[in-house]
């Protein structure tokens, strides 16, 4: 959609402002104001309407409102005293005034292959659609699309479309791509409620608005007074679908897009792609995504956060020469992710890690913790809580925690880490079968690394199957890098005393 009004084009789909003179720079939650009111100019928008659709999930002044219109009002052309285009209406809100004229473009419609998305993703929940002869339901069918866009509202890293315009469509009124055009939404969720005798089913599904491609459904049912659990697991298996699915299909979507075409948020998910692969080469193309989204946007505390992972990587599994480096640079982008985005929840997730690299699992743990006070549904953040603390052998509380992220991401790209993870907790706990179990699991999962093998390794020299642990042995010495006891116990410094010292004259009977 782009909309003319004055000597201006607003194109919606580019993100884009023209004037007499050219492309007008404006700033990204400007331009998304300036859109809003724009596409909402038949009414007038409340501060709260406003504050919900910009800054969704976030406390912020109305100062920071005020800055924005400044802004705006500015690159126009206007002021508060003239207020040919953006009107303040007292005691309530703000107006777009100036006459509108709308053009569908072209591009607008075209198939998704020809556009890149010039800002984070945006999703819209539509309304349920409730089947069955029970009115009384109706309050279920709006309850879970409203919860599930506060919930999402915390992720951070995607607009979510506020309730007074996605609601502006029914559950059957508009196809997808005529919510992409009129909301700037890639992506909708929409689903029913049916109610029958004993009960009522929930079900859901996950689109792109572009293509009309279904990324995740799913479909669940239970007794009437089971409904609160039901609409928290509908939410729960929604964020999990997005953090997972969400990015790795946007990468499939701008895989074959020219380098130089793609905008910040194209380059992070390409690197997010690389990244989970987890070997030395993919973990550098990851980086060179990260540092081209940081150039675009300087303010991309994500794109820092992906470089993180990524020097955490170089040190970890030693893709890298100095490792000293690395381990410092992976806590200089975790800062600045961190003080970009204190409320992201992979922002303090990643700086969790960091200090953890650094030697300090304690402290580290508490920004674990506090990535899972910021989305109680981050299946990463349950696995890296069980990882510190196994290192603190909590054995518990860390096969918990594990446990906890299997079931929010059984198909995690982190897998592998999470069962090595719990078999070095079982063994801990003194559960040498489940040791065993958990250890197996994790060398059929995609793409162990060297800690995996490290602990396979012992527990099942522990358990005497003396051949299995020299294939581990052989694995880690196939590598070529100097990877052994000491550097695992660099990261893996186990607090219990006897603990570590029976581990270690296990690894030193294999010669590792």
């Amino acid at each position: 959609m782009i909309y003319e009004f004055g000597e201006y084009r607003l194109d919606k789909q580019r993100h884009e402002l023209c004037g007499a003179n050219g492309t007008i720079a404006l700033e990204p939650k400007a331009m998304a104001l300036l859109t809003l009111l724009v596409a909402e100019r038949h009414r007038a928008l409340t501060k709260q309407d406003i504050f919900q659709a910009i800054w969704p999930g976030i406390f912020v002044t109305d100062a920071s409102l005020s800055t924005l219109i400044r802004q705006i009002r500015k690159v126009l052309g206007d002021d508060g005293e003239r207020q040919a285009f953006i009107k303040t209406v007292r005691g309530h809100g703000f107006r777009f005034v100036a006459e509108v004229r709308e053009i569908r473009s072209a591009q607008a419609a075209a198939p998704v292959e020809a556009l890149t998305p010039a800002t984070k993703p945006t999703i819209a929940i539509r309304p349920f659609r409730l089947l069955g002869h029970n009115p009384t339901q109706q309050a279920v069918a709006e309850a879970i699309p409203a919860e599930l866009i506060a919930t999402l509202s915390r992720l951070r890293w995607i607009n979510v479309i506020a309730r007074g315009s996605s609601f502006r469509f029914g559950p059957g009124d508009a196809d997808t791509a005529d919510m992409a055009v009129q909301l700037g939404a890639q992506y909708v969720v929409s689903g029913l409620v049916e109610c029958h005798a004993h009960g009522l089913a929930i079900f859901a599904e996950l689109s792109d608005t572009r293509s009309g491609q279904v990324l995740w459904s799913d479909g669940i049912s239970g007794k009437i007074d089971d409904v609160y659990d039901m609409r928290a697991r509908v939410a729960r298996e929604l964020v999990m679908a997005l953090e997972l699915r969400l990015p790795m299909h946007e990468a499939d979507r701008l895989a074959h897009v020219p380098t130089e075409n793609l905008d910040a948020w194209g380059h992070y998910h390409l690197g997010i792609r690389h990244m989970y692969r987890y070997n030395r080469a993919d973990n550098q193309i990851a980086a060179g995504h990260f540092r081209q989204a940081i150039e675009l946007d300087k303010g991309f505390a994500r794109a820092y956060g992906g470089l993180s992972y990524t020097e955490f990587q170089n040190a970890f599994q030693h893709f890298g020469v100095d490792v000293n480096r690395h381990r410092r640079l992976t806590l200089n982008h975790a800062e600045e992710a961190l003080k970009l985005d204190p409320l992201d929840p992979f922002c303090n997730l990643i700086y969790g890690r960091a200090k953890w690299l650094s030697g300090d699992a304690e402290d580290g743990l508490i920004w674990v913790d506090r990535s899972l006070e910021l989305n109680p549904n981050y299946a990463f953040g349950y696995y890296n809580n069980a990882t510190l603390n196994t290192v603190l052998c909590n054995s518990e509380l860390a096969d918990q925690n594990v446990d906890h992220a299997l079931i929010l991401s059984p198909l995690d790209p982190h897998l592998q880490s999470m069962f090595g993870t719990r078999a070095l907790a079982a063994w801990i706990g003194d559960d040498l079968a489940a040791a065993h179990r958990y250890a197996e699991r994790a060398l059929k999962s995609p793409n162990p690394h060297l800690y995996v093998f490290i602990i396979a390794a012992a527990i099942y020299a522990q358990r005497g199957e003396a051949l299995k642990a020299q294939d581990c042995v052989d694995a880690i010495r196939a590598k070529q890098v100097p990877f052994g006891t000491k550097e695992f116990l660099t990261h893996f410094n186990l607090r219990q005393a006897d603990k570590l010292s029976e581990l270690v004259s296990t690894l030193a009977g294999l010669g590792i």
